[in-house]
């Protein structure tokens, strides 16, 4: 309890009551308090302090490492995708040289199928007309034999060349109109 005096709180009843035993003993315990406190600083504040700073580093050098790989991977992702695309690209380019090239090769081997085709008709027109002319000429010469034999058998005498000649002019002709 507090004594009042004069309606004041006696500081020495106060003094007494928060130090019983007197001011030395508080005094020799706020000294050890503060030993202690020095030594807790020093041999446990300071090295746990130092781990945990090291700690902290150690996961911010981890983050900043983990952000660069990241940055590197979009860097790269990017690349590749660059790569990619001009990859298909390419591709799309050497699709269209090989179907311009088949349709090249189609083209000429169609012209050269036609040549050929052409040639060929050419040629067998070429040889139905020489059959034509030698089966003309064959029966030019039968007619004329034939022609010659009966104007033998007509006459009853031998033809001379000279009216050989003129009988079969006539024949032709006749034969020719």
């Amino acid at each position: 309890m507090w004594i009042l005096t004069d309606g004041f709180i006696d500081p020495q009843s106060i003094t007494d009551k928060l130090i019983p035993n007197g001011i030395w003993p508080f005094v020799i315990q706020l000294i050890s308090t503060f030993v202690m406190l020095l030594i807790v600083h020093k041999f446990l504040y300071t090295p746990i302090k130092g781990i945990l700073d090291r700690r902290a580093s150690f996961v911010e050098t981890q983050i900043q490492q983990a952000v660069s790989r990241e940055q590197l991977a979009a860097e790269k992702l990017t690349a590749l995708e660059k790569e990619q695309l001009k990859t298909k690209k390419a591709l799309q380019s050497l699709r269209e040289q090989a179907q311009a090239e088949v349709d090249q090769q189609k083209a000429r081997l169609l012209e050269e199928a036609k040549a050929q085709a052409a040639a060929l008709k050419q040629k067998a027109h070429d040889e139905i007309a020489l059959a034509k002319l030698q089966a003309k000429g064959q029966l030019e010469d039968e007619m004329i034999t034939i022609a010659l034999a009966a104007s033998q058998r007509i006459l009853q005498r031998e033809l001379t060349q000279k009216d050989n000649e003129k009988i079969v002019e006539n024949f032709i002709k006749d034969l020719k109109n």
